[in-house]
Order: C-alpha cells, then structure tokens, then sequence
C-alpha cells in the first residue's frame, strides 16, 4: 500500500465516540486493525518530523483498494490534491525557513498603481526577487529562498504575503518593492512552527480557486532552490509494530505520546490523528512531531519575554 490509498480511510472517531455502533458494527477494533503487517513513512522538516503508519496489504486486499481508488469519486479526488498541496506547503517552508532568521513580508500597491493584471503583478514580484537577488549577490549573502502567494483585501486591491530568507535589514528590504507598502516581521512560531503561516499562504488564493477564478495558476509559488524534504521520505516496515498499532487504536491516541516518543526519541508529539476505513481493513495513522530541544527553547523564550 502507498499514500495512493489514503482516501479509503476517511472515517475519523473522536475520544469517546463508540466505533462498535458507529464505524464496525459487530467487529471489534481489534479486528479491523488486523493481524497485518504496518508500513512507517518518516518525513524530517526543519524541526518537524511527520510519520504516517498504514497497512500492508496483501495481494487480495490490494486489489481492493486499488479498485476501490480508481471508482474514487472526483470530489473525494479533489480533497485528496488539496490536502497533499498544504502538506507540500508546510513542508517546504518549515524545511527551508528559520524563526527570527528570515522574514514574512507583506506587499501592497498604492492608489494608482494596481496591476492590471494577474500577470502584471506576478512580473512585479519577480522583479522585486531580482533586486533582491543582486542586492545579495552585491553582499555575498547566501542564494535568496522565497515563497510568494497573491491575494486581495476586502475591497479587491492586491497583496502579496512572502516568505524570504534573512540577511538584509528590514528598511532596505521595503525600498525594494517600489510599487507601494511593505511591511516586514520576523518569523515566530505560534505553537506549531511555521505550520500557520504556510496555511495562511495558502487560504489567500483557495477561495479564489474555488470560484472558479485563477484556474491556470497555482495556489502559490517559490523559488527552484526550495529543498523538497518528500524527496528523502523514509520507509520501514518495522519500526511500528501491530502490537503497538492496535494500542494506538484501542485507546484513540491517549496513549500516542508515550508510544511515539518512544518510537522517536528527541522528538515530542504535536498531534496524532487515526483513520479507518468502510472498504479495506486497518487503520491509518498520522502524527506530527517536533524536535525537543525545538520546545525547550520556546519555553526559554517564553520565560524571557513573559508570553505563554
């Protein structure tokens, strides 16, 4: 089984809610975990570390699923590419970009000086990058990384929100734009590391999307050094046993920490999320983890600065 199959689990239970009645009728959790094998896929970003537990099918079941996935209906289809477009996302600016180091900008037009277009306004940014690019170079500044998306205010007047890696003072930074506003802030981390600002990134274009407006640009765009940590994804077929996934199950996710903080030590867990499925057995399990030391630092600067 691969990530292709990650649509046939989308029954999700909460604490509490009884999976006899509502999930399995007569089958116990036991019974729809399985005596099956269960596959680790660990991808590390920045601080981030996210590992999705699933099945190993075997030959009978896999032609299951796969039938199952190609009669997959094209709404179901359509979640399943946004979801893994805001996974790429996070990915990637967590992968790529560091608190307090580098900077969100903000980009706005004044009065007069709106883009015409979606295309002008994209070779407006592309400008401002090639300034920056040449101001860098100019300094011996390692190559600029970037993310951009553009959106719209309440009253139709466009902005950009970028992501770009530090090393030039804010002002110097805001006089390169030229077409209007700019303001500048050091990233921070909100309680789940720079996961919040790439959802924000993308949500300025998702309505958009949705109208049916921009539907030959993409949702947002970055730089081509952006290392791509999917590209260094790790699998095992042992590193969760069937024993602890069905601890996992048994108890929705009450006992996650303890089981994943072992399975990765360093790393504390941020969130754990478990699926199952009406059509093939097993669960399907997703957790988010950070680094330790990532957490101890936010609580030194917590301390510091007097915020919770």
């Amino acid at each position: 089984m691969s990530w292709e199959y990650e649509g046939l689990f989308d029954a999700i239970p909460t604490e509490g809610e009884d999976l006899l009645s509502n999930y399995w009728r007569s089958e116990a959790t036991e019974i729809r975990v399985g005596s099956m094998g269960y596959r680790t896929a660990t991808v590390k970003a920045g601080t981030r570390l996210e590992a999705e537990i699933y099945p190993i099918f075997g030959k009978s079941m896999e032609r299951q699923a796969k039938h199952a996935r190609q009669n997959m209906t094209k709404e179901r289809q359509a979640q399943l590419n946004t979801k893994r477009a805001k996974r790429k996302l996070v990915l990637l600016v967590e992968n790529n970009f560091e608190y307090w180091t580098d900077y969100e900008i903000t980009l706005t037009y004044s009065k007069g000086r709106e883009p015409a277009d979606l295309n002008r306004c994209k070779k407006d940014i592309r400008n401002f990058f090639n300034r920056l690019k040449r101001l860098r170079e100019k300094r011996g500044l390692p190559e600029l990384k970037y993310i951009y998306s553009i959106g719209h205010d309440a009253d139709k007047r466009t902005h950009v929100h970028c992501l770009v890696t530090g090393g030039v003072e804010r002002e110097t930074l805001e006089k390169l734009w030229g077409k209007g506003f700019a303001n500048t802030y050091s990233l921070q981390d909100f309680g789940n590391g720079l996961q919040g600002i790439a959802s924000y990134l993308y949500k300025q274009n998702e309505k958009a999307r949705d109208n049916g407006d921009r539907v030959n640009y993409h949702m947002w765009s970055g730089s081509r050094n952006l290392k791509n940590p999917l590209e260094k994804e790790h699998k095992s077929d042992c590193k969760v046993s069937n024993r602890r996934v069905k601890l996992l199950a048994r108890s929705f996710g009450a006992d996650a920490k303890n089981i994943m903080e072992k399975v990765y030590p360093g790393y504390v867990l941020e969130n754990c999320l478990m699926r199952y499925s009406d059509i093939v057995d097993g669960v399907y399990i997703t957790c988010v983890m950070r680094k330790a030391e990532d957490q101890c630092e936010k609580s030194r600067k917590s301390k510091r600065t007097g915020t919770q």
